[in-house]
């Protein structure tokens, strides 16, 4: 972790014969000394006109960096109907000089290390369609809840969700650093997590980005997408209920094959239930779990739980021969991405055989989802995160359990 502080004043940067009914449109000169000559065009040579001109220091991290209102950063810039604008009266420094025209879909940048002359400085940004760019952060998960996703030197900032995936939805094309970092409490600075090179647009085989600890980040695999059929899946219901399994298309906007299982119940009994499970092939060690996490919809919103089993067959610990620990979602009839997260298991009370996750932690041997009764329920695309893969064992020794009181 590395911890910074980035504060801006007032600039002294000034934009040459500024047309004075808008206050943002540039003259056509290019021959002031001292300054920066802007050409925008697009990949072609065409000149790309009424572009927004935005000028920022390099070491700007949007979301921590304050550059004051009165700021000259902050205004855009306009290029005239030869796509140029010229920058006076520019200070030594390293900047981010980004031109784009959002109803035009086009975005691009170049860097610059200016040094004050007595002469022109030439600059063409070059602009083309933005590009999506996506990846996941490692980081603990309370600090995910806090951490923001910036772009080095670009107004682009986005949250991470709860698995800490981002995605930015429109980025120009080039070079650029991409860094994760919280701002500290009642402190002017951030702490820093991570910071990676990304070349936007260019084609790559590596996939989605990865900053961060590598102990959160590259220990991550997706424990099915139903993909290939459920053979490693069993469903199971209650004494009063049935439960009925198959694998078929995600539907409702979402690509592939999910996992769907209807419940339905036999009689009025209260503690009907029904699931489906996988066993794990043995004893795994989840200590250094850091979350689950997983799409699912249902026919009627209602309550899904999902759970971590333990066998036991010890009959001096507990009456059941499986223990959980679990926690309850609250789904509904359009797909909806859940996060388990250790931290956030229900507590221990033995209801359902809810002995807790210190109980199970280390001897997990199954994972289930439980549905609500006269409920379809469908599930796909589950992920681990904090394990490259399980590695199931035996254990040589029992776990002991203490029992709760019902």
């Amino acid at each position: 972790m590395i911890k910074r502080a980035w504060t801006y004043g007032l600039a002294t940067l000034a934009l040459f014969n500024v047309a004075c009914d808008s206050g943002r449109t540039a003259g056509s000169s290019m021959e002031t000394e001292n300054s920066i000559a802007v050409l925008v065009q697009l990949a072609d040579g065409t000149p790309a006109a009424r572009m927004d001109v935005i000028v920022r220091p390099e070491s700007y991290l949007s979301g921590a960096s304050e550059l004051g209102l009165d700021s000259l950063y902050q205004l855009h810039f306009e290029t005239d109907e030869q796509g140029r604008v010229v920058l006076s009266d520019v200070p030594t420094g390293s900047y981010i000089i980004e031109a784009r025209s959002d109803s035009l879909n086009l975005k691009g940048f170049e860097k610059i290390a200016y040094v004050e002359s007595d002469s022109t400085t030439p600059l063409t940004v070059e602009v083309s369609e933005p590009t999506k760019v996506s990846g996941r952060v490692g980081l603990p998960q309370l600090v995910r809840r806090s951490a923001t996703v910036s772009v080095q030197g670009l107004d682009y900032q986005v949250p991470m969700d709860s698995s800490g995936y981002f995605e930015f939805e429109s980025l120009p094309n080039g070079n650029v650093e991409i860094v994760a970092f919280v701002n500290d409490a009642d402190a002017d600075s951030v702490t820093e997590y991570g910071r990676i090179e990304a070349d936007v647009g260019a084609p790559s085989g590596e996939g989605a980005l990865y900053l961060g600890d590598s102990a959160y980040v590259k220990k991550y695999f997706v424990f099915d997408d139903f993909e290939n059929g459920a053979d490693a899946w069993e469903s199971a219901a209650s004494l009063n209920a049935e439960v009925t399994f198959n694998i078929e298309s995600a539907g409702l906007g979402r690509e592939g094959k999910a996992a769907h299982f209807i419940c339905k119940r036999d009689s009025a009994a209260q503690w009907d239930w029904a699931l489906i499970g996988r066993e794990l092939g043995g004893y795994v060690n989840l200590s250094d779990l850091d979350s689950i996490r997983f799409w699912v919809r249902v026919s009627t919103p209602s309550r899904i739980s999902f759970s971590f089993d333990r066998f036991v067959n010890d009959d001096s610990v507990t009456s059941s021969d499986n223990i959980k620990s679990w926690r309850h979602f609250d789904a509904d009839t359009v797909w909806t991405q859940f996060t388990v997260i250790p931290a956030e298991l229900d507590t221990a009370d033995s209801n359902g055989g809810n002995y807790g996750w210190e109980a199970v932690k280390d001897s997990v041997t199954k994972i289930g989802i439980f549905g609500a009764m006269d409920t379809e329920v469908w599930v796909d695309d589950i992920e681990v995160f904090g394990y490259g893969i399980f590695d199931p064992f035996a254990p040589l020794i029992k776990k002991s359990v203490v029992r709760k009181e019902e």
